[in-house]
């Protein structure tokens, strides 16, 4: 132990020189042995401070990853949309921007071929006119319909009082005539009644003054009043048999009234078709209606093609539906894309954030608010965050190839969790980069809820600023 300790330690240059004679070196052992305990202390004293250094450090380390979670699989993350035509397939005849180019809302990208679309817009608008003509159309007809129809039925109404008025004049004609007639023929034969009795008595006289003026036995005088009298009642006779003759003619006059009433009749039937036929003119009406209801339809479905022929046109444009950055291109100049085929990638800056997958054994701690410090390789100093949130779900439930412990056979392997974590934003905001790596360390605390379920808010609003539907 002493010869090791003495060539550990060198005699000090203070030292006298060795004697040369071999008797002379007992002595000068002596100050090596003075040294011994003074290095010893010295020895124990460093590696006491040594051990106080380590302590120090290793419990503040300890204490360091008992109240923090610490992960290096993490990375920064952004929301990237893959680009694309929509409802439209074609050669690409532009690209207007390239990769790391920053963009603006609303800011044509690529543009597909336009010409047959643009030829559908002019074939659709053609149709719009056509339809647009045609109920034009159908709505004169339909005015003039309501003009016409009134009248011809009113027309009609008159017509039909007018033939009813006649049929009641024809009947009122017929019941005079046939009572007229009547009467005149029962007087005709009273007449010829009572000039065949005045006959008869002439006759009678007429023979008894003939016998008489034969024998001489009345004066002559009267024998001819006598004669003119039945001569005269002859032609009474005579004249009433005319008279009921012509009265008896008469009757043609019922038969006439008869068929004026059937005239009269005839036109008042013929006057209530033409009412009736007039009054379907309502039906032709509201039948012009239904028609231009269906024109109606035929214009708006003509009008949602032409804005269907417009949008396809429209989207023969490939814009920016948010500002971002380009970050990836698929697709070159000349090259033949279908309707929903991603020809770049882009996302936007100001959505960025970390994902942080962090082992179920450190969870322990983490909740929503905790404040968190972000180490990147790319900045000499770290970031701050907070986390956003905990996934309801580790990272293997969604792996191509799920666990499969039906067989038995089972391997405990420590899942990882997904967490949110905001980043606090600071001049080197703009140099941020998706997809790089960090060390997070998720301080341990009881969290700020209220921050998170604002911070997870105002993340969706911003992603949903420029994502919803348009009216």
């Amino acid at each position: 132990m002493a010869t090791d300790t003495t060539q550990a330690n060198p005699p000090s240059p203070a030292a006298p020189p060795a004697p040369t004679v071999p008797t002379a070196s007992p002595p000068a052992a002596t100050p090596q042995h003075h040294f011994l305990p003074q290095v010893r202390w010295t020895l124990w004293c460093v590696a006491g401070g040594i051990v106080t250094v380590a302590a120090f450090f290793g419990i503040h380390w300890w204490s360091y990853r008992l109240s923090h979670s610490i992960t290096e699989d993490a990375f920064v993350e952004a929301h990237i949309v893959n680009i694309a035509p929509q409802m439209v397939s074609g050669r690409i005849v532009r690209f207007l921007v390239e990769e790391n180019d920053h963009v603006k809302e609303g800011q044509a990208l690529a543009e597909v071929e336009p010409v047959h679309y643009r030829d559908l817009v002019e074939q659709a608008r053609g149709k719009l006119d056509l339809a647009e003509a045609e109920l034009k159309r159908q709505e004169a007809g339909l005015a003039k319909l309501k003009k016409e129809v009134p009248l011809q039925v009113d027309v009609a109404k008159e017509t039909l009082a007018g033939a009813r008025t006649e049929e009641t004049r024809a009947k009122d004609n017929l019941k005079l005539t046939t009572d007229e007639v009547n009467k005149t023929i029962e007087e005709a034969h009273a007449a010829v009644e009572v000039a065949k009795a005045n006959l008869t008595l002439a006759k009678q006289e007429y023979d008894r003054f003939t016998e008489l003026a034969a024998q001489d036995a009345t004066p002559k005088r009267r024998a001819d009043e006598v004669t003119r009298a039945y001569d005269a009642a002859k032609a009474e006779l005579r004249l009433a048999e005319a008279k009921l003759a012509k009265a008896e003619a008469a009757r043609t006059r019922i038969e006439v009234a008869n068929r004026d009433l059937e005239v009269a009749r005839t036109l008042v039937a013929k006057a209530s078709k033409a009412l009736d036929l007039a009054e379907t003119g309502y039906d032709q009406i509201r039948e012009v209606e239904l028609l231009v209801g269906v024109k109606k339809e035929m214009v708006k479905d003509a009008q949602i093609g032409l804005t269907t022929a417009e949008h396809e046109f429209q989207f023969t444009q490939v814009l920016a539906p948010f500002p971002g950055v380009v970050v990836k291109r698929y697709r070159s100049l000349g090259d033949f894309v279908s309707a929903g085929t991603p020809i770049l990638s882009m996302y936007n800056p100001d959505l960025i954030y970390v994902t942080a997958n962090l082992e179920e054994n450190r969870l322990r701690g983490v909740a929503p608010g905790n404040p968190v410090e972000l180490q990147l390789n790319a900045f000499a100093e770290p970031f701050h965050g907070r986390v956003v949130w905990i996934n309801k779900s580790t990272g293997a439930q969604f792996a191509l190839m799920p666990r499969n412990v039906v067989s038995g056979e089972f391997t405990w392997v420590v899942q990882r969790v997904p967490v949110r974590i905001a980043i606090e934003k600071d001049d080197r905001w703009p140099l941020l980069r998706a997809g790089l790596s960090v060390r997070a360390v998720i301080s341990h605390g009881p969290g700020d809820p209220e921050w998170a379920e604002q911070a997870s808010r105002e993340m969706a609003d911003l992603e949903a600023r420029y994502n919803r539907a348009k009216e």
